[in-house]
């Protein structure tokens, strides 16, 4: 069985039902090993899910950022936070819609608070200020 495809229409449909609630921070660690110092590789990931309410959904997106000292395999440094992020909505939440919108509006809303958290704790961690660039969705 086929995922059935969301029309451009019906997500425009959803995202103008949409009401941003809350964000919040539900997990956040930060770590250093003794003798790590840049330049370094870095690598993102992150990872997404939702739960769906009557009249309203909270995704859940969480990003963690290793640095990896130049020739080196293990990481020196990570930082890791997850985000809870409650809407309300007209339109309920499908598989389909969340695909998309985890892609693109999710990253929109918490990307710089994310990027806010890196800069402030990789000084912190006697680092230099990492400002990670803008995000680009397509």
């Amino acid at each position: 069985m086929s995922a059935k495809k969301i029309s451009k229409k019906g997500y425009e449909n959803f995202i103008n039902g949409l009401t941003l609630k809350e964000i919040k921070i539900v997990s956040c660690s930060a770590e250093v090993k003794e003798n790590f110092s840049t330049p370094a590789n870095l690598k993102l990931t992150e990872h997404t899910k939702y739960v769906k309410k009557s009249g309203r959904f909270i995704a859940y997106i969480e990003y963690k950022l290793e640095g990896i000292k130049k020739g080196e395999k293990k990481k020196g440094f990570e930082v890791k936070v997850e985000y809870k992020v409650s809407y309300d909505t007209e339109i309920p939440i499908t598989n389909e819609i969340f695909k998309i919108f985890s892609q693109t509006s999710l990253r929109l809303h918490t990307w710089p608070y994310f990027r806010e958290i890196v800069n402030e704790m990789t000084i912190r961690m006697g680092l230099p200020p990492l400002v990670l660039d803008v995000l680009k969705v397509k």
